[in-house]
C-alpha cells in the first residue's frame, strides 16, 4: 500500500499515522506487551476516525490493517500479557471475531477485483489501478494537485492508493491469514475450556475450505497451505479436547494424521517443529483438563505414559528438524528440546509423580542444561539477542537445579526484568513451578 503524497489529507494521516503505530506495537510485541498492546489501541483509534470521516474509503488495504491489529491485540490479551483498560476490549474473542469479519470482507473485495481482472484480460493487459481514496472510484490518470499560495497541498485534494493486481496468490493470503487467526481462536478456547468450538470448524469448512483449494492450485504455495491447515486441524483437536467434545484418543488420532504425510520424509523440519509444538500441545491440555477436576483414565499410571510418550516425540522431532542441513533458527530449535525435557521432568512431581521421571531426575535437567547452553551459544553467533537472553536464564535454572549453584540469582541481580518474564514464561508453560523457585531460593520476582 502507497501511503500517498499529501500526509495532511484528513484519510491519508489517519491510516498513515494507524500504520506507524501498528509497526511500533509489532516491534514492542515481544519486548513489551504492554507498550506493544498500546500502539496496537493507539492504531485502532486512528483507523477508527479514518473510517468515520471517509466511510466510502474502507478499501481492501484499510480493512486488512485493522483486522491485523485486532488480531494482534487478541492475541496479547489471550496470552495474559495485557490487561486492557476498555472493558469492551478485555475478551479477545470479539476481537478475533472482528477481525474474522474484516478479513471475509477484504476477501469479498478481493474476490471481486480478481473476476474483473479476468474479464478484462481479455480486452487489454491489465495494469495496476489508482482508487479515489475519497469516492472510491478508480481513475486511469494521476490524481490532480491543486496547490494554495504558499505551495501547501489543498483540503480538496485526494489520495490516490496504487493497488497491485489481485491474483491467486493474495487470494491466499487473505484466506491463510484467517485459518492462522482460526488456530488462535482455538488455543482461546482452549485455555478457556467452557466456549463450543464447532463454529470454528463450521467456518473453515463453509467459508475457507474450498477457496483455498482453488487459490493455492495457482501458486507454488501448498506446502505452506498444507501446514497452516495442519496446525488449525490439530488446534481443533485440542479445543475439542479441553471442551470435553473430543476424547484422547480422538486427539491422538488427530495429531497423527494431520503431519503423517508432511513428516513422512524426515526432511522438513517446518513441519518436524510444528509436529512437536502439537505434541506439546497435548501435554499441556492434559494438564489443565485434569486440574480442572476432570478424570482422563481411570489409572493416573496410565496417562502419565501417554504424556511421556508424547512429549518424547515432540523432542524426536524437533532432534530430527536440528540436524536437517540450512535448517533456521536453530537457537529457538535447542530451546524447545531443553523445554521438552523439563516437561518431562515436570512429571516427576505432584500431583503426576511418575516413577520413570522421578529416576530420570537428575538426566533430564542435564540434557535441558546441554541444549540451553547451544541455544545461548547458537544465538551469541547468529546475534539473536532475545534467544540468547532466554537460554541463559533457563541454562541458570538447570544448573542450580543440577548442581546447587547460585547462577539464576546471579542473572536476576544484572538482568532483573528480562529474567523475570522468562521465568514467568516457565511457570505458565509448565517447565517450573513456584515451589520448584522455593526450592532453589527465590521466593519473590
Amino acid at each position: 500500500m502507497s501511503r500517498g503524497c499529501h500526509p495532511n489529507v484528513p484519510s491519508n494521516n489517519s491510516i498513515a499515522v494507524g500504520v506507524d503505530f501498528e509497526e511500533a506495537g509489532e516491534k514492542w510485541r515481544a519486548g513489551d506487551a504492554q507498550k506493544a498492546a498500546r500502539f496496537f489501541v493507539r492504531a485502532l483509534d486512528n483507523y477508527d476516525v479514518g473510517l468515520k470521516q471517509f466511510p466510502r474509503s474502507f478499501d481492501l488495504a484499510y480493512n486488512s490493517n485493522t483486522a491485523q491489529v485486532l488480531t494482534s491485540l487478541a492475541e496479547l490479551i489471550s496470552e495474559g500479557r495485557h490487561q486492557p483498560d476498555d472493558a469492551a476490549r478485555a475478551d479477545p474473542l470479539p476481537l478475533f471475531q472482528e477481525a474474522l469479519g474484516l478479513f471475509q470482507r477484504c476477501l469479498s473485495l478481493q474476490e471481486n477485483q480478481f473476476i474483473q481482472a479476468e474479464a478484462d484480460a481479455h480486452v487489454s493487459p491489465p495494469g495496476p489501478m489508482e482508487l479515489d481514496e475519497v469516492d472510491g472510484t478508480t481513475s486511469k490518470s494521476h490524481t490532480h494537485e491543486t496547490s494554495k499560495p504558499d505551495g501547501e497541498p489543498s483540503d480538496d485534494d485526494t489520495w490516490a492508493m496504487i493497488m497491485e493486481p489481485v491474483t491467486h496468490s493474495t487470494l491466499l493470503d487473505t484466506l491463510l491469514v484467517q485459518v492462522e487467526t482460526l488456530t488462535s481462536v482455538c488455543g482461546l478456547l482452549s485455555v478457556q475450556g467452557a466456549s463450543d468450538p464447532s463454529w470454528v470448524e463450521k467456518y473453515y469448512r463453509d467459508l475457507l475450505q474450498d477457496r483455498i483449494l482453488v487459490a493455492a492450485k495457482g501458486t507454488d504455495r501448498q506446502h505452506e497451505t498444507r501446514l497452516a491447515q495442519a496446525r488449525l486441524r490439530c488446534a481443533l483437536a485440542d479445543a475439542g479436547f479441553s471442551t470435553s467434545r473430543v476424547d484422547l484418543s480422538t486427539y491422538e488420532h488427530e495429531i497423527a494424521t494431520a503431519y503423517e504425510d508432511l513428516t513422512a520424509s524426515g526432511r522438513d523440519p517446518q513441519a518436524l517443529c510444528d509436529r512437536a509444538d502439537a505434541e506439546v500441545v497435548f501435554n499441556v491440555s492434559i494438564e489443565r483438563y485434569l486440574g480442572r477436576g476432570n478424570e482422563i483414565m481411570p489409572d493416573g499410571t496410565r496417562i502419565n505414559i501417554v504424556r511421556w510418550k508424547h512429549l518424547t516425540k515432540a523432542l524426536d522431532s524437533l532432534t530430527a528438524a536440528g540436524k536437517l542441513p540450512g535448517v533456521k533458527n536453530l537457537p529457538r530449535i535447542q530451546l524447545r528440546r531443553g523445554d521438552c525435557e523439563m516437561l518431562r521432568r515436570r512429571l516427576g512431581s505432584a500431583p503426576s509423580n511418575y516413577d520413570i521421571a522421578i529416576k530420570s531426575d537428575s538426566i533430564l535437567l542435564k540434557n535441558a542444561e546441554i541444549y540451553y547452553r547451544g541455544a545461548a551459544r547458537l544465538a551469541r553467533a547468529e546475534a539473536a539477542i532475545d534467544e540468547e537472553g532466554e537460554a541463559l536464564v533457563k541454562e541458570a535454572v538447570t544448573a542450580d537445579f543440577s548442581a546447587g549453584q547460585d547462577r539464576l540469582r546471579e542473572r536476576i541481580a544484572t538482568h532483573r526484568l528480562h529474567s523475570q518474564e522468562v521465568i514467568e514464561d516457565m511457570i505458565d508453560e509448565g517447565l517450573l513451578s513456584r515451589h520448584d523457585l522455593e526450592k532453589l531460593g527465590i521466593e519473590k520476582l
